[in-house]
């Protein structure tokens, strides 16, 4: 992973596969795998749950991508 800028307003990295997919693994788990009530998770996360399923949704749609022109490249996954 590198940081390519942080900002006030945002952070730009590059991901590669592992850590996409660690960063997707614990957004699932903790959104879909942990049973927190909502005061919880929001005291836990920083964030509510849609929110945190939010980002899941965008990084699991970002991986689809990145695995389908990996394996069209003929990269392995």
């Amino acid at each position: 992973m590198k940081i390519i800028r942080a900002t006030a307003d945002v952070i730009t990295a590059d991901l590669g596969p592992d850590n996409a997919l660690a960063i997707n693994n614990a957004l699932n788990e903790i959104c879909n795998g942990v049973n927190l009530n909502d005061w919880d998770f929001q005291t836990r996360m920083g964030v509510d749950r849609e929110q945190a399923r939010a980002v899941l949704r965008a990084i699991s749609d970002a991986i689809s991508s990145m695995k389908q022109q990996r394996l069209t490249e003929g990269k392995k996954w």
